[in-house]
């Protein structure tokens, strides 16, 4: 649900008390208290400040002095304590000082490691709080959508949901599909064999086929572990002690977009037992992760500079795009009277993936881009427009991914379409124009909303007066992720995809206006009206229970009685 999250403060709190350096406040807890709170972020629900506090005396203290904030500010909502953000910045904290914070720290006063603890936090929010830059909203659509864009960016990536064990589920198995097809990619030309050489060796494994065992073997940790609240656990197998310790390390510096967390999502406590900083960090690890691994294998072996973006190039076309794309919509689309596109050979502006069912067209172009963290934190809705425009509409005058969408419509639309000569023999096409992205960041609230908007207004310009909405459909954005996870019901029935989409587009169409005697009460009802029209596909709510058994079995090889 979209709403600003007030995170307290130190002065909010303490406002006649001086605010010291964080690293004051963390050196007075115990190395215990510290090293079990590494993985704190995986906590739900989190804990606030009306009950961080055993002390019964303390704690009704914090909760006065909250409560006068409260009043005093005219606050409505309950102000927080603890967030995923403030959470996983003190891991970051405390490991890149470990060596003062845990090796050199004599502390055992364990009595006052919560009210140290605390305020903390409290530093920790204001800079967390600095980095979201809240535009002034006035009654106005677009303003409350870039509210929504610009609340959600940056944190996107850590789990839409505050319960978000479904959300993680879908995660794991669509990461298990994707890892599994990119080892069939690596196999499948010798050409790639260094590739698939120096990942094995990355994760200190002799084979693929065993970084794919440790992988599921993980996977099946974190899900037994999440599914009970927790976030430790012990390993005895040397096989498996070696590779959890090629995702973990001692040397943690602190990062804007927690890269170092990101690249060791998992602490190591002692010879066998372990601490997932944080869940989803570590399933991204053999996605996002895996692809910078590669791509240092590549430069090294093409002998390139690190910033040369060759391997991108050759990663995205190859396999986002001509593999892994093709490997799921296939499956999806296996029916013999469905029409694919004709192959032809050096014709521009090909659509990535096409599907034709009578008269119904499905256009795909998928795309598989990076932001970089200094646009993603920049809290700055204009650079995140402005890099949205930049990835998937236009690139020095050259359309690609909504563009290229719209360059296949005014084909279809002007009979002049080279890949399927029955659209240009017939009229009332309907055309399904769909963005495919690999990177779940993008499914947040308003992403889909505001592509689409742009979408608008150049399929308008473009077409003139022979753009008609009843067959010219609005632009759905979809991850990849999601289509995995939906792939059995897709699968099941041929209307269903279509189906999916029609729900999507009536409810991304559809504004409904609030009249309501209450301001409060109206407010309250705009809102959810809002995230209901501008929802990303993958949180609509359809007629769909995803079989746990596809996700038991791929854990058979691993799952002992």
């Amino acid at each position: 649900m979209m709403k600003t999250i007030i995170r307290l403060e130190f002065e909010h709190v303490f406002p006649d008390e001086k605010e010291k350096n964080v690293l004051e406040y963390l050196k007075q807890i115990s190395p215990f208290t510290l090293l079990n709170i590494i993985g704190y972020s995986n906590i739900n629900p989190q804990p606030n400040y009306d009950d961080f506090n055993s002390n019964f005396d303390v704690r009704k203290d914090i909760i006065g002095r909250v409560n006068k904030y409260i009043y005093e500010n005219d606050i409505i909502d309950k102000p927080r304590l603890v967030s995923r953000e403030a959470s996983l910045r003190l891991a970051e904290i405390i490991l890149s000082n470990r060596k003062i914070l845990i090796e050199e720290n004599q502390n055992s006063d364990i009595d006052t490691d919560e009210i140290n603890l605390l305020k903390s936090f409290l530093i920790i929010n204001k800079e967390v709080n600095s980095k979201q830059k809240i535009p002034e909203t006035e009654d106005n659509f677009e303003k409350l959508v870039d509210l929504s864009i610009l609340m959600s960016f940056s944190t996107s990536d850590l789990g839409v949901f505050e319960d978000n064990d479904l959300e993680f589920g879908k995660l794991v198995y669509a990461t298990i599909i994707r890892f599994e097809y990119l080892i069939e990619f690596l196999k499948s030309n010798e050409v790639y064999n260094y590739l698939e050489t120096d990942l094995s060796t990355y994760f200190s494994q002799k084979n693929s086929e065993r970084v794919l065992y440790q992988m599921k073997y993980l996977f099946a940790k974190l899900l037994e572990i999440k599914v009970n609240k927790g976030f430790k656990f012990q390993v005895n197998d040397d096989e498996s002690l070696v590779f959890l310790n090629s995702l973990s390390s001692d040397e943690i510096v602190e990062d804007e977009d927690f890269t170092n967390l990101r690249n060791h999502p998992i602490y190591k406590l002692d010879e066998n037992t372990f601490s997932v900083i944080d869940f989803f960090f570590v399933v991204d690890k053999f996605t996002r992760s895996v692809k910078f691994i590669l791509k240092n294998s590549f430069n090294r072996r093409h002998n390139l500079p690190a910033k040369d973006r060759t391997f991108f190039e050759f990663f995205n076309t190859n396999f986002s795009e001509n593999f892994l794309m093709k490997k799921i919509l296939d499956k999806i689309f296996n029916k013999s009277y469905f029409v694919k596109k004709v192959v032809l050979e050096t014709v521009d502006n090909e659509p990535d993936y096409y599907i034709r069912h009578g008269k119904k067209v499905f256009l795909f172009e998928k795309k598989d881009v990076l932001i970089a963290k200094s646009i993603r934190n920049s809290g700055d809705i204009e650079k995140i427009n402005g890099v949205l425009k930049s990835k998937f509409l236009e690139v020095n005058n050259r359309p690609i991914g909504v563009g290229q969408l719209i360059t296949s419509i005014s084909q279809i639309v002007e009979n002049d379409f080279k890949f399927d000569d029955f659209v240009n023999k017939h009229k009332n096409i309907t055309v399904y124009p769909i963005l495919l992205i690999n990177d779940r960041i993008f499914e947040i609230l308003g992403v889909n909303h505001r592509l689409n908007q742009w979408y608008l207004d150049l399929i308008k310009e473009k077409l003139g007066d022979k753009y008609n909405p009843n067959f010219i459909k609005s632009l759905t954005v979809i991850d990849i992720d999601t289509l995995i996870y939906l792939t059995p019901h897709l699968e099941d029935k041929d209307s269903n995809f279509k189906e999916i989409i029609d729900g999507h587009l009536r409810k991304m169409n559809v504004r409904k206006k609030v009249n309501h005697l209450s301001i409060e009460k109206g407010k309250s009802i705009a809102i959810k009206n809002l995230e209901y029209q501008i929802s990303p596909i993958s949180s609509r709510k359809i007629n769909y229970k995803f079989p746990v058994k596809l996700l038991v079995e791929k854990f058979k090889e691993v799952i002992t009685e």
